[in-house]
């Protein structure tokens, strides 16, 4: 499949998934990525506001790149891409769903935790995998122990679940990550509270952490 949307998106290293209860978190949460210098997000489609969400920061905030993130079936798939979605995450590897995103040249990351399910999503085409959930299988030790073996599959990974501003660095310097990913970065308590300004702070932080 035709990565360079991902390969822009993950530029900077950092994948925020941000789990939204009301579409009206939505802009707020978004300008505070963007001032603190991230241009991409990633909407979990786990309550009911994740389309609309999307939607509204597509409209709002054409610089932030937005993808759908947990995405579990062939509908929500549509769901994301019509609401302006402009790629898609899942946590496994469901073929209905990868062959919908392919039919539909959506731009998709399956999920992936086993080297079979790797050279599966590999055989369909799938160069960008999400490693979920990462830090309950000693991901950094585990990613490190796969870059020989399928080195020559050019495969990259996303590191999920369990990653944070404290390992992070960890799995970054792996030549086979391109990106992390998690929910620190604007976690539901920080939302809740409002807490714009400490998302801001973090993601500068963590952007430092890449470098």
């Amino acid at each position: 499949m035709e990565n360079s949307l991902l390969k822009a998106a993950l530029e900077q290293k950092i994948l925020p998934a941000v789990t939204f209860s009301s579409a009206s978190e939505a802009l707020a949460v978004a300008e505070a990525l963007l001032k603190g210098g991230l241009h991409v997000m990633e909407v979990t489609f786990r309550t009911g506001a994740a389309a609309e969400s999307i939607r509204i920061i597509r409209k709002n905030l054409p610089e932030m790149y937005i993808g759908a993130g947990t995405l579990l079936s062939a509908e929500q798939v549509i769901q994301a891409m019509d609401a302006g979605a402009q790629f898609g995450l899942a946590p496994g590897l469901n073929s209905t769903i990868c062959k919908n995103a392919i039919k539909n040249h959506f731009p998709f990351v399956p999920g992936v935790m086993t080297p079979s399910e790797i050279e599966l999503a590999n055989e369909m085409g799938f160069k960008i995998l999400k490693l979920f959930p990462a830090a309950q299988w000693d991901g950094a030790r585990f990613l490190k122990a796969l870059q020989d073996p399928y080195q020559q599959l050019e495969i990259q990974f996303i590191p999920m679940g369990g990653v944070t501003i404290n390992n992070m660095y960890e799995y970054l310097q792996l030549k086979n990550v391109i990106a992390v990913g998690g929910s620190w970065l604007a976690s539901a308590d920080l939302i809740n509270a409002k807490q714009f300004n400490k998302i801001t702070e973090q993601v500068k932080e963590a952007l430092l952490r890449t470098k």
